[in-house]
């Protein structure tokens, strides 16, 4: 006896048990059509939604971007590296710019009045003894002076700024006023070019290739004590808050 296996067509039409059920096949193309319709609805979709988020990323770089820029326009001169303010002001080759007098000591000043200033090219008329020929020697251009008054102490107040060629010039000017003033051969004048006498509060700084002064004496010239707690917050006030921080780090910037 032969068996015969069914037809895949036969099982579906001839359920177990049950009388033949009639099979409905699709329309030719309706099925095509169907899917065709719905993959011409889904391509669409995800095409606009991928445009959308391609634009929100390319919008978020953008601004991101634009918040940098403006945040690097709008830093303050406290906020630049010690690095970088030294790279910057390093040489009168990255620094070209010559000074100006009101830049230094402009009028109209909160921390101190500014009674006298001048801007000379010989620096030697900002000294006496043999730091005159020092400052000649290692180059400098320009002495920015100015007479000052201060509204916590009765001096007389000179300070200055000197503009050397490089960062190595400038510290070896500081280094020699520093053995000049102590021996008693040189050391920075007052605004009339006279020489300062023997134990005179003289204080300098140095950056990059500049060097800041400040001199010291009585309303009528005479010697005030260096340990007097006005002469450091003047060092403070002129040398560090002012000349420092205002007028170099914001040349820097």
């Amino acid at each position: 006896m032969r068996y015969v296996t069914p037809t895949r067509s036969a099982h579906r039409a001839a359920p177990a048990g049950g009388l033949p059920l009639p099979i409905r096949f699709p329309a030719r193309g309706q099925h095509r059509r169907r899917s065709r319709r719905h993959l011409r609805r889904e391509p669409l979709t995800t095409h606009l939604f991928t445009r959308g988020l391609a634009g929100l990323i390319v919008l978020g770089i953008v601004v991101m971007l634009g918040v940098l820029i403006v945040a690097d326009d709008r830093r303050s001169p406290a906020q630049l590296a010690s690095a970088e303010v030294d790279a910057r002001i390093a040489t009168r080759e990255v620094d070209p710019a010559p000074l100006r007098a009101d830049e230094v000591f402009p009028a109209g000043g909160t921390a101190f009045g500014v009674t006298r200033s001048d801007l000379t090219v010989d620096c030697s008329l900002a000294a006496g003894g043999a730091l005159r020929t020092t400052l000649q020697r290692y180059g400098c251009s320009q002495a920015v002076r100015a007479a000052l008054t201060v509204p916590y102490a009765d001096y007389r107040i000179t300070a200055g700024l000197l503009n050397l060629p490089d960062t190595t010039s400038a510290m070896a000017v500081g280094d020699q006023v520093r053995y000049l003033v102590e021996t008693g051969d040189g050391s920075f004048t007052d605004m009339s070019g006279s020489a300062t006498g023997p134990g005179t509060p003289v204080l300098w700084r140095t950056r990059g290739h500049y060097v800041m002064y400040c001199v010291i004496t009585g309303p009528s010239g005479e010697l005030v004590a260096p340990d007097a707690p006005q002469v450091a917050q003047l060092a403070h006030d002129i040398l560090d808050t002012h000349l420092h921080d205002t007028v170099l780090i914001r040349r820097a910037s």
